[in-house]
């Protein structure tokens, strides 16, 4: 059996503008921490929990305690429900995306999630976008630190929700730099989502298959079954 293992934010869902500033609003307003850093890339472990971490260690000294990662998680989602109402701005889909989700299990490939996302924000986006979430095996950024755990952990859970031991391939679908590093690091082939900016920095991160969404689905199958891990970027002398 196969595995196609997805990324959430701007692999399936198309809202990083606006979970990034509610992100940062919903810290500020819960913990009283303004000036947040948002040069995420810059950041060790680009998931939900890390960040956080590092910007209420940065500056107080101390972590966050868990009833505070609560509050920030239960403010995100009421801000962001208050923007959807007074904008109508909200969590879409990839175009494609949900229906993309559906085929590749009507043809027998198993599918799971691996977001940097907490579950909690997670499943308010795939509701919100209308992607088929409930039942598929999914790990969020509770269950590990580094990218590469998450991944990891939704490899666990895919394999015992199919009843394998594991998987003859497994794909990651993704858009950012982190997911290019983490399958390097894993040796899993990878297939980037994106255009613009995106798509032009690709083929420096060793990446070599690409869609823009997922309308064509024939091309999207294609591009999972004929890539390969991402190849390391040259070295510049």
């Amino acid at each position: 059996m196969k595995l196609v293992m997805f990324d959430m934010d701007g692999t399936l869902t198309d809202d990083f503008a606006i979970a990034e500033n509610c992100y940062v609003l919903a810290i500020e307003q819960a913990l009283g921490l303004p000036g947040v850093k948002t040069e995420w890339e810059t950041y060790p472990h680009t998931t939900s929990s890390y960040c956080l971490q590092e910007i209420v260690r940065r500056a107080r000294g101390t972590p966050p305690t868990p009833a505070e990662s609560r509050a920030v998680q239960q403010r995100m989602i009421g801000i962001m429900s208050e923007v959807t109402r007074r904008t109508g701005r909200r969590t879409r889909e990839i175009p494609g995306a949900a229906e993309a989700v559906r085929e590749l299990r009507r043809r027998g490939y198993a599918v799971a999630i691996a977001s940097g996302d907490w579950e909690a924000i997670a499943r308010h986006k795939f509701a919100t976008a209308g992607i088929p979430y409930e039942d598929l095996p999914a790990a969020f950024c509770e269950a590990a630190v580094p990218r590469t755990g998450i991944m990891q952990a939704a490899r666990a859970r895919a394999a015992a929700h199919h009843g394998v031991p594991d998987f003859e391939r497994i794909t990651y679908v993704g858009d950012a730099a982190w997911d290019v590093r983490a399958c390097r690091e894993l040796g899993w082939p990878f297939v980037g989502v994106g255009a613009g900016e995106f798509a032009r920095r690709m083929p420096g991160l060793g990446v070599t298959h690409l869609v823009s969404h997922y309308l064509d689905f024939g091309a999207f199958l294609a591009a999972v079954e004929a890539a390969g891990p991402p190849r390391a970027a040259p070295v510049r002398l």
